[in-house]
């Protein structure tokens, strides 16, 4: 106990000590930052009144409180002219109508400073003072010096943290001092604090996600018992996630048998459709039947053919078929495979191309296509009436980038980034009845990634999206 006596006292000259040398610091740091607010702003300051004190006040006075917001260590701003004259004084921003009447300074000492030209502080210029007061002269463009701006400044605010310096000086005293008492505490009790900080080691390497890491503590009590406990949780852990990446791979090996075992079927039926419907003495309402037993069939196929592309891209199962191919060419193909969908809604097509012919690039035709295809079909689906769907390619040094664009609903900020995972349906196209389960988008992303490339999106909700894809060019 006799031993606590002398750290106590020490700890409390210290925090003495301390407690000065940071309110010293905070009115030097103020002092400071006042001195270079106003060295910065009176030009500022100076080019608004200018400007706008005389053609318009409340632009004045809005840019004036912006300006007055940046340090509130300044309580007011006065500008002063070399006659003697207050132009202008920030207590009377709380009025919307430009003051009416000019008011004179009275201290002859003030005005002096104006007429010197020269910026001075009172009480003094020296680096150690408190300025209550500085005064910067402000020069037109040509050197003119109509006038000065006066800063007042307040330290309230030191007065204002003084019980918040104390408090935290006291507190940060007194973790050194119980820091002390650990400290010695801990070259007693080692034997303890050794396995803890083992444990805690092993917890962290764990949590980082090595769960191979063992915790290896043999004290042989509840330290110990701790250390096999995270050991159990680590191979629990290890064992879940084996086992979710099997039930993963089973997962996509059962939606791609099925998916290819239900091509056979919808061949057949899609096959039998398109025969009943050539024959000539169908009724009208049967013929509407089968037409939509038809569209049903298509729509089964569409999905059947997307899982299947998703196993094969997440998978990597199928090689990217590398070819060359005219871009510009391959969009406009593309293009031409939704012209009834775009003239039911009397959407145009505009394309923006290079004037001058692209070099041919190493690309997946089959596959790019259906990337565009995806984009072209969105920015239709989600298009309005009379809409435009503009297709614009830009050559880089080293890549082209590919941008589609619509004039439609757009999508919600919160949705964008999310936009490319799968299964996922932007919220507000919901409500629209729109046709799909989410996938094309994800594997749009997947077919341009396999390709090296980039893809990202920029919308505005009610004014339209636009899809960017960025395509490196190749070595033949």
């Amino acid at each position: 106990m006799l031993v606590l006596i002398p750290l106590i006292l020490i700890f409390s000259l210290s925090s003495g000590v301390l407690i000065l040398r940071n309110i010293n610091t905070q009115i030097n740091t103020l002092v400071t930052q006042v001195r270079a607010y106003s060295k910065l702003t009176a030009k500022p300051i100076g080019d608004t009144y200018s400007l706008y004190y005389e053609s318009g006040y409340l632009k004045f006075a809005e840019l004036t409180n912006q300006i007055l917001a940046l340090n509130p260590d300044i309580k007011k701003v006065q500008i002063i002219s070399v006659t003697g004259e207050i132009l202008f004084d920030s207590d009377q921003l709380i009025n919307t109508q430009k003051p009416k009447t000019i008011a004179k300074e009275q201290d002859s000492q003030v005005v002096e400073k104006v007429k010197s030209n020269l910026r001075s502080e009172s009480p003094s210029n020296g680096s150690n003072a408190r300025p209550e007061q500085i005064i910067e002269p402000y020069f037109e463009d040509f050197g003119a010096h109509p006038f000065s701006v006066r800063y007042f400044v307040s330290y309230s605010s030191i007065s204002e943290n003084v019980f918040g310096t104390v408090t935290a000086t006291m507190l940060l005293s007194l973790v050194f001092f119980v820091a002390s008492i650990v400290l010695i505490i801990s070259t007693v009790n080692k034997r303890i604090l050794s396995p803890i900080e083992e444990v805690t080691r092993g917890a962290g390497k764990i949590r980082s996600g090595d769960l191979s890491y063992k915790i290896d503590v043999n004290t042989k009590d509840e330290v110990a018992d701790l250390a096999a406990a995270v050991n159990q949780m680590a191979a629990t852990l290890r064992k879940n996630i084996e086992d979710l990446k099997a039930l993963d791979k089973l997962k996509d090996e059962f939606v791609f048998i099925a998916s290819h075992n239900l091509r056979t079927p919808l061949t057949i039926i899609k096959g039998y459709t398109e025969k009943l419907l050539n024959e000539a003495d169908l009724s009208v309402g049967a013929k509407k039947e089968i037409e939509n037993m038809s569209q049903a069939t298509g729509d089964l196929e569409t999905i059947t053919e997307s899982l299947i592309n998703l196993v094969a891209l997440e998978k990597g199962k199928e090689p990217v078929l590398l070819s060359e191919v005219e871009i510009t060419d391959l969009l406009r193909r593309t293009a031409e495979q939704f012209g009834e969908a775009a003239s039911e809604k009397k959407i145009s097509f505009i394309f923006e191309f290079p004037n001058q012919p692209l070099p041919k690039m190493r690309l997946d035709a089959g596959r790019i296509s259906q990337a565009f295809a995806n984009l072209i079909d969105n920015a239709i689906k989600f298009n309005k009436e009379g809409g435009k769907v503009i297709i614009k390619v830009e050559k880089n040094p080293k890549d082209v980038t590919v941008s589609i664009q619509d004039t439609g609903i757009g999508i919600r900020k919160e949705e964008q980034s999310k936009i490319f995972e799968k299964f996922h349906r932007a919220t507000d196209t919901l409500r629209y009845d729109y046709e799909g389960v989410g996938l094309g988008l994800y594997l749009t992303r997947l077919i341009i990634q396999s390709h090296l490339g980039k893809i990202w999106i920029k919308s505005n909700l009610g004014e339209g999206t636009i899809f960017f894809v960025q395509l490196p060019f190749r070595e033949v």
